[in-house]
Formats: C-alpha cells, sequence, structure tokens
C-alpha cells in the first residue's frame, strides 16, 4: 500500500519497517507497539485502532513525503544513510557487496550488510535529492 513512500522514507534516512503482506492489522499493531513505531496506513479504520498512527491522506508519493515531513522532521545528515530494500544501515565500501557495481564509481560505493546491496552516487541519487528539495523538504531545518 505505502512500499514506495517507505523506499523513500528510508533513502531519507528513516528507520522505516514495511511489513509483508500477508501480515495481519492486529499483527501490525503488534510489531508497531512492541517495537515504539508510528503506524503510516491508508487505511483510515486501522489508524483509528492504533493510536500512533498517521493516517496518509493522498495516494500520489509527493504529497505522502509531504505529510510524513511535515509531521517528523528528516535531518539531513541521514539522507542516503539506510538501504532502500531492506532498512539496513549502509556501510562505505564495496568489499561485501553481493552484486556488481560501476567500478569507476568504487570510492562512492556503500553496501548493506543485510541483504548485500550496492549503492553509490550517480543520477539516481542526484535525482531524488532534486525530488526531495523541490518538495522543500529540508527547508526549514537549514542552519540546525
Amino acid at each position: 500500500m505505502l512500499g514506495r513512500l517507505a523506499r523513500y522514507l528510508r533513502i531519507m534516512g528513516y528507520d522505516t519497517m514495511y511489513p509483508n503482506l500477508g501480515i495481519s492489522d492486529t499483527e501490525l499493531m503488534e510489531i508497531s507497539r512492541k517495537e515504539e513505531r508510528i503506524l503510516l496506513s491508508r487505511d483510515k479504520q486501522l489508524c483509528g485502532r492504533y493510536k500512533k498512527s498517521i493516517f496518509i491522506d493522498s495516494d500520489k508519493i509527493d504529497e505522502q513525503i509531504k505529510q510524513v515531513t511535515t509531521i517528523e522532521k528528516p535531518m539531513r545528515e541521514l539522507l542516503f544513510s539506510r538501504c532502500a530494500v531492506c532498512n539496513g544501515i549502509l556501510v562505505k565500501g564495496a568489499d561485501n557487496c553481493r552484486e556488481e557495481y560501476d567500478p569507476r564509481k568504487k570510492e562512492s560505493v556503500y553496501h548493506c550488510p543485510d541483504c548485500g546491496k550496492c549503492f553509490w552516487e550517480g543520477t539516481h541519487s542526484q535525482n531524488i535529492l532534486t525530488k526531495l528539495e523541490s518538495l522543500k523538504v529540508y527547508d526549514e531545518i537549514k542552519g540546525e
């Protein structure tokens, strides 16, 4: 339901769990309670049942990002610090990458020790940064 938003939140450095499709609402609320998480959902009934939840109004990714970042401000220094796939914390270097990466980017490669995914600075990361800046995600926290 909010998989794309989860990826963006991870890219921005938010600790973001994205559950399997087979998980029940009750299990989801229990995990959220146990791990002290804020539950994001497009399901009004679910949000009504869990106190620490945020109902995501829109189905448009830009509006979703703006809604979440207005409520929970991101820290710019955490940008690109988490794996967009599994939420692991990225580590500098390509030593344990389980996939091919552009060898010309070796100096800027980060990998996820949990899933082995490699990331490096390139057009895609610049496009993400441009998008977040156009949404003014970081404007209010400049200079802090």
